[in-house]
């Protein structure tokens, strides 16, 4: 048996490469005159695309799959569980609510390395058991979809079980990876390639090649994972090794191998997004790949992060933050619209100079369709023009969002479509494309579509079903929308526009919108009228534009031996990272690397003038002795006022955890936070609320953990060389998943906020690396607030939905000088936080 993942990403590759070898007929492709492309889909066991064979590859990490996975489990550095406590098991779903015919009825094999037992659940049922091996029958449930779950049980720690992969039946004809055969009796010859045996050769799912190969372009922007991602430094991108690809936002992600694989087979150019913060070194690796393992004759179209205009993803606020800081404009939204394009011209450099000239390039800045201020800012930013060969935008047409909530007949839905009295209407909508068109041409670039196609959502709306949901889907379904498509396409041609990447790749309808030209990968094309559209029109309208029909030249595969060895220390070491590359600590940054005056989000408009950080010197009592001089506390523009109640505790517990929820404004990260009241007096006397109070609030985004602490005290004394006997906030994470009962000078941090003080004094046991946490706090008449930013990254932390860290709040009072008069905690009941871990509660991550 091949172990697919243990020898790395060089022999992986090299495998995939045979595959040419074996198979010398998979030449014959359909797309090179086509004048559209289409998006991915995100990786996650719900992509009714199911672009991968090996199932597992889009299930949800165990650790992300909570409550499947519960107790104490832990893990190795590819995301397997390597030992399960008493009562615990890592359980995880591999597929989910996928309509049935999505993929095939059956029995599936399940291999795997390692000792222990799996167990399955929903509608997945075992059927044989054998050790390394376990076949499965699938079948769609009463509700006529495939939903499925496994569950690691039992594990030997000292051979776990890992390298999970869940096949189908059947196989394929070596000759034809687009067709999916039950046998060898269909294949001619001995070109029979069973999906249980050749996995590692066929690898992506025949439906979903035979679905893509009609396009001439890829963009893998949902399936690179780089929205909302913090990640900037090669290290942190998506690894071949890795147990699964999917997961939440910001933690699942293709490697890029595998992209690249998807392109070579289907000789398709390939269009790929940059992380928003991902550093020169990153890039330019990003791009020596490509160079070096891409088809030489097809194209790379290369864009900076995804819609950095739009207020809902994090790098927007990025670029705001960023083009403030430079001084780039006064104003917020051209600042961002102005480094966006400062650093899309800096990669399109280092793209150029590891390509040695632009021909394979497509150099893309994106817009919005509406916004002609936006494109004119963007392409008129120093000589941005000069090295961008195309401006995309997305053409979306719904009409209008309050119309639309009013309709209740799909005829309706069509009239506001194409009404031109609404704005995002099939007229308006070619009015701003030819808008659009007219700005391209005076910058000499092209105008092309990232995405595009209808935009019937409603983000209001709580379930599937509700109103006007169930319209929409029907909606997507009638054979008129075949038409709105042909018109949109049709009218964007007429305008000068070029490549149109659809969005998107067959996914179900949900309340998050209707956006596959399918429903399902294998869905009939006389049941997706969206895909009879845009078949329809490729086949009609070969691409009209200079450069586009050039026939692809199918390469001379390589052999394995004329490999060039992948990155992974091949490559060059990175150079100094340039004032250009080290992005700010603010929302959503997620790079260590402080920058002075941050700005953080909070519901005064004015920012938050955050404290420097001095690192203290630590001895061997447990703390720094220091003490500093007494400042005015600055106006920090905290936007809160003397808590009225320290009663007030909107507490929420899952599992006995504290919840933190997302962030959903923000401008306020604090509103709908889960609110703690610190209770246990764990030293000295605390006569009750008037003599001293506190509560804690936590939210969390992909870039960020948000603290705020607030505390009522009658009485401030700051006096002592020992900070926590003077008036305090002691704050205490633990970052690892198996609690000890000593600090291992890694994981475990113990920050101390003595009002008034100008740095945080850090705990004598706490992790030899400081954190890179930004913080502010204002003294009123008779209490004082703590607000605390902490980048995940400076927790070595990858956040995601029940993702949990240990967390406890601690508050020293001190009303007479001298030592400390007592203290307040929220979990820890002896006092032991400060050298203890497991006194420490839960926190965990959710919506």
């Amino acid at each position: 048996m091949v172990e697919r993942f243990c020898a790395g990403s060089r022999l992986f590759l090299g495998l995939l490469l045979l595959l040419y070898l074996y198979s010398p007929t998979t030449h014959a492709f359909y797309n090179q005159k086509s004048p559209l492309g289409t998006n991915t889909n995100e990786i996650m066991e719900e992509d009714s695309s199911v672009p991968f064979l090996d199932l597992f590859k889009t299930s949800l990490p165990f650790e992300h799959a909570k409550p499947l996975t519960k107790g104490e489990v832990r893990y190795d550095h590819n995301g397997w569980p390597i030992y399960l406590g008493a009562g615990a098991e890592a359980g995880t779903r591999f597929v989910n609510k996928l309509p049935a015919g999505t993929i095939p009825q059956g029995y599936y094999t399940v291999l795997y390395d390692g000792q222990g037992k799996i167990e399955y659940g929903i509608d997945a049922t075992l059927v044989e058991s054998h050790p390394g091996k376990n076949i499965i029958l699938l079948a769609p449930g009463a509700d006529k979809e495939f939903s499925a779950k496994l569950t690691i049980v039992k594990t030997e720690p000292n051979n776990p079980i890992r390298n999970i992969r869940i096949l189908p039946p059947g196989g394929i004809c070596s000759g034809n990876p687009f067709q999916r055969v039950m046998n060898a009796s269909q294949c001619t010859g001995n070109d029979y390639l069973a999906f249980d045996r050749h996995y590692d050769k066929i690898v992506f799912n025949p439906d979903y090649l035979r679905f893509m190969r009609d396009y001439k372009v890829i963009r893998y922007m949902n399936m690179s994972g780089i929205t909302r991602n913090p990640m900037s430094r090669w290290e942190e991108r998506p690894r071949m090794d890795q147990a699964t690809w999917g997961g939440p936002e910001g933690v699942r992600g293709a490697p890029l191998e595998m992209m690249i694989e998807l392109s070579n087979r289907l000789s398709a150019d390939a269009w790929f997004n940059l992380p928003h913060a991902a550093n020169d070194d990153f890039v330019r690796r990003y791009a020596r790949m490509l160079k070096t393992h891409l088809n030489p004759d097809l194209k790379v179209y290369v864009e900076y992060s995804n819609e950095t205009w739009n207020g809902i993803f994090s790098q927007h606020a990025y670029m705001k933050s960023l083009g403030l800081q430079m001084g780039l404009d006064t104003e917020p939204m051209k600042a961002a619209y102005k480094y966006y394009s400062k650093r899309s011209v800096e990669i399109f450099r280092i793209f150029e100079q590891e390509f040695g000239g632009t021909q394979r390039l497509v150099r893309v800045m994106g817009g919005l369709t509406g916004s002609k201020g936006m494109t004119e800012t963007m392409l008129g930013f120093g000589d941005a023009a000069r090295y961008t060969d195309a401006f995309a935008i997305a053409p979306y047409v719904f009409g209008d969002d309050d119309a639309l909530r009013q309709a209740r007949t799909v005829p309706q839905v069509f009239e506001i479509m194409t009404s031109s009295k609404y704005r995002y209407s099939l007229p308006k909508v070619l009015e701003a494309i030819r808008e659009q068109a007219a700005i391209t041409t005076k910058f000499k670039v092209s105008l092309i579509a990232y995405e595009g196609g209808q935009h019937l959502v409603d983000w209001k709306t709580k379930t599937n079903d509700q109103h006007p949901n169930m319209l929409f889907y029907s909606a997507n379904r009638h054979p008129q929308m075949e038409t709105i498509y042909r018109r949109l396409l049709d009218g964007w041609k007429q305008a000068g526009g070029q490549m149109f990447v659809h969005y998107t790749s067959p996914r179900t309808y949900q309340k998050f919108g209707s956006f596959g030209t399918k429903e399902y990968i294998t869905q009939p094309d006389r049941e997706a009228p969206k895909h009879l559209a845009l078949i329809r029109f490729m086949n009609a309208n070969p691409c009209w534009w200079q450069g586009c029909a050039n026939a692809v030249r199918r390469s001379t595969p390589r052999s394995v031996s004329e490999l060039t060895t992948l990155e992974s220390g091949a490559l060059p070491s990175a150079a100094p990272v340039s004032p250009i590359e080290a992005p700010a600590p603010v929302i959503p940054s997620a790079t260590p690397a402080p920058v002075p005056a941050p700005v953080i989000p909070n519901s005064n408009p004015k920012p938050i003038a955050f404290n420097p950080i001095t690192p203290p010197v630590v001895n061997d009592r447990g703390y720094e002795p220091s003490i500093h001089p007494l400042t005015p506390t600055p106006n920090t523009g905290i936007s809160i006022t003397k808590i009225a109640s320290f009663d007030i505790a909107h507490e929420a517990y899952t599992q006995g955890r504290a919840v933190a929820r997302t962030v959903r404004d923000m401008g306020n990260p604090w509103q709908g936070a889960s609110t703690y009241r610190l209770r246990n007096v764990v030293n000295g006397t605390i006569r009750g609320k008037e003599d001293l109070a506190s509560i804690w609030q936590v939210s969390w985004d992909y870039s960020n953990l948000y603290l705020r602490v607030a505390v009522d005290d009658d009485r401030f004394f700051r006096e002592n060389d020992k900070p926590w006997h003077d008036d305090s906030i002691e704050v205490f994470l633990n970052t690892d998943p198996r609690p000890q009962s000593q600090y291992d000078g890694l994981h475990q941090h113990h920050l101390i906020f003595r009002w008034g003080d100008s740095t945080i004094t850090y705990g004598g046991y706490s992790a030899r690396q400081h954190l890179n946490a930004q913080y502010a706090m204002k003294k009123f008449d008779n209490s004082y607030v703590l607000e605390l930013i902490v980048p995940w990254p400076s927790l070595g932390m990858t956040p995601g939905m029940g993702t949990t860290l240990g967390i406890d709040i601690q508050v020293n009072d001190d009303d007479q000088g001298g030592l400390r008069k007592g203290k307040l905690s929220w979990n820890d009941k002896r006092d032991e936080a400060w050298r203890n871990p497991t006194t420490l509660g839960g926190l965990i991550l959710e919506r």
